[in-house]
């Protein structure tokens, strides 16, 4: 009788148990969630980063706080993320380069792009507009190919630094076009653009947060946006596509992700309220004037394209001898 007594109380338990919402789950978020925006404040993840914590907080009632962990390429910030306990009280909101480039340029890293992270969503794609000095002599990108091919090896670009988005795409650009030009590393976005505008290197590609107000205050002149649609911020700058180079698409992607071995529920319940964030016109227009274009995904979508992005950008690393030492 007793052993019966207690087999009824286990087998209740057990359909109470399958019946109720993961331990993990139970009150998420019921204490302040972190945000790792692995770079320096003002560029485009902080402001992501920001404007994402700000949603959460008003959604969820709860302090969101975010932290710059810069150094090491966002190595650093990532690494803490990855370490830290995967409750959904610790994310990283990063760029492509921490999971499909950098695994790629490094002997060493320490942590697993594909296993040490959850993918959550998708939050915005960051195109790049191809820039030379208002006193330049070209006013298309075509014209600009004429002009290095008739000037083979004398022509610089500058970059935000060896291995970088902007060094990468340049140098897909110019393997798909036969230009051969130099290649100037600088630390950073700033001081490279500062040298376009001054004309001690011809050309970059960069983000709009770094050529947007020189663009609009006459400095730079935009002859192409890098992926396939044209830019909301400069609607009338063509696509590359457009400018003779077929199919070109190069874009640095943001995404969120969480220590490896998330609840399924709570990487669902973080994915679903960041996508309705990205859906609020306030939200959209914020970005959108930086030349940031809001896109979301499933934690599936990303997962995939973070494989995708791996390959294709190995290719072009590896095509181009691009080495960190």
């Amino acid at each position: 009788m007793i052993m019966r007594r207690l087999s009824l109380v286990l087998t209740v338990a057990c359909i109470a148990l399958a019946a109720s919402p993961p331990v993990f789950s139970q009150g998420y978020p019921n204490k302040p969630i972190q945000i790792i925006a692995p770079y320096p404040p003002g560029g485009a993840t902080d402001m992501i980063s920001r404007s994402i914590g700000k949603h959460l907080q008003d959604a969820w009632h709860q302090p969101v706080i975010v932290e710059n962990r810069p150094g090491n390429s966002g190595i650093i910030g990532a690494t803490q993320v990855a370490r830290s306990a995967p409750d959904g009280y610790t994310i990283l909101i990063g760029s492509q380069a921490l999971y499909s480039v950098n695994p790629i340029l490094m002997k060493a890293m320490p942590y697993d792009a594909n296993k040490d992270f959850t993918p959550i969503t998708q939050v915005a794609k960051l195109p790049s507009f191809f820039v030379v000095s208002a006193s330049s002599p070209s006013n298309t990108f075509q014209e600009f190919v004429k002009y290095v091919k008739a000037n083979p090896g004398k022509v610089a670009y500058g970059s935000a630094g060896v291995g970088t988005a902007q060094h990468i795409f340049m140098e897909m650009l110019k393997r798909e076009t036969g230009m051969d030009m130099l290649h100037v590393a600088y630390k950073g976005s700033a001081p490279a653009i500062i040298d376009v505008v001054g004309g001690q290197v011809q050309a970059a590609i960069d983000f709009g947060p770094s050529v947007l107000p020189h663009i609009k205050s006459g400095k730079l002149k935009a002859l192409a946006v890098s992926t396939r649609e044209r830019s909301t911020a400069l609607p009338n700058v063509p696509t590359l596509s457009e400018s003779g180079v077929p199919d070109f698409d190069a874009a640095t992607w943001f995404a969120v992700h969480g220590p490896g071995g998330m609840p399924k529920d709570i990487v669902e319940r973080l994915s679903r309220e960041i996508n309705r964030g990205l859906q609020d016109p306030a939200f959209r227009s914020r970005l959108e004037a930086l030349g940031i274009n809001p896109q979301g995904s499933t934690p599936e979508e990303l997962r995939t394209l973070q494989i995708d992005e791996t390959v294709k950008w190995k290719a072009v690393i590896e095509a181009a001898d691009i080495r960190l030492e």
